[in-house]
């Protein structure tokens, strides 16, 4: 199941139509699930994002952006998205040698940085896993990613 997970996600970032948008971006965050972060800007208003955090947690979500929500801050873009992860070992106390999947939704800001080829991005996102039990929470997750 987890290899089919990281294929699929693969098979997302690296999609032959998103070489020719060159807007990708690959950093680190800390809080829940924090780890490793993908960023591919789908279009001006949309991203897909993934990640692979601690605890062998991978996700991914389709977000969409509200680049014109701040007026007086453009470089602030509000974003809302949906998406899903999956989970290994022991990533919650009572899930011990569990593997299972859930569905989560961020809402977030990316703060673009004036001629800087990176990006901040901070999100609060309600989360549920499905399987092998029910379980909701909200996680919260700040990081930096270098685009390219």
């Amino acid at each position: 199941m987890i290899k089919r997970a990281l294929l699929i996600f693969s098979l997302l970032i690296l999609s032959p139509s998103a070489f020719s948008q060159e807007k990708y971006g690959l950093g680190l965050a800390f809080g829940e699930p924090g780890g490793i972060t993908f960023f591919h800007q789908t279009s001006d208003k949309s991203f897909v994002q993934a990640f692979l955090g601690s605890g062998l947690v991978i996700g991914g979500d389709y977000n969409f952006a509200f680049i014109d929500a701040i007026p007086s801050q453009k470089n602030v873009v509000p974003y809302l998205g949906f998406g899903g992860f999956i989970f290994s070992g022991d990533h919650w106390a009572h899930s011990r040698d569990s593997t299972g999947f859930g569905i989560r939704m961020p809402l977030g800001l990316l703060i673009k940085i004036p001629e800087a080829p990176f990006h901040i991005h901070l999100e609060v996102t309600p989360a549920t896993t499905l399987n092998p039990f029910m379980y909701s929470f909200a996680a919260a997750m700040a990081g930096v990613r270098f685009l390219f």
